[in-house]
């Protein structure tokens, strides 16, 4: 566990830590860098922010992630309910549980299978191609442009083509 501090908690290892970032930089990026500031945490630990934030377990590792999501299938965080609500009205896989979860997963098994997702390789890369040429033209005019523009533009492309 990162040094702990009772008033405190994780916040001051936290701060020093986003004294390296941008400062624009996701809180997301804590836990990573939490892990290269301390190599030895393992591949699961607790970052407390308390009172600025919740706590957190970070699980880095595909055996701890598979474990919390498929053999004991935990409640997921109340904060995805709410940052779906507004989109999805309660109605969706991500923030689904237990048997209706296994229910809808099941319908959308097939769409995620190794050999359907393979025979879309070709169309994926051709679009990406297309957004590889475009990027170059871009790049040669030396001018400032989005790449969130190219990059909607990329996505529209390959779930148009896929679907």
């Amino acid at each position: 566990m990162p040094p702990w501090n009772p008033f405190l908690g994780h916040l001051y290892f936290c701060y020093k830590i986003t004294l390296k970032l941008p400062t624009d930089a996701h809180p997301h990026y804590l836990p990573g860098m939490a892990r290269r500031e301390l190599p030895d945490l393992g591949p699961v630990f607790y970052l407390d922010t308390w009172p600025i934030g919740p706590q957190m377990l970070v699980v880095a590792s595909t055996e701890g992630l598979h474990q919390i999501s498929q053999e004991h299938s935990l409640p997921k965080h109340p904060g995805l309910r709410y940052f779906l609500q507004p989109i999805a009205d309660g109605v969706d896989l991500v923030t689904m549980e237990g048997h209706l979860w296994k229910r809808w997963r099941g319908v959308f098994n097939p769409g995620f299978s190794a050999t359907y997702l393979m025979s879309l390789t070709r169309g994926i890369v051709e679009e990406t191609e297309q957004f590889c040429r475009n990027l170059q033209k871009l790049a040669e005019g030396q001018t400032l442009f989005r790449m969130k523009d190219l990059t909607d533009n990329l996505t529209m492309d390959i779930i148009g083509r896929v679907v």
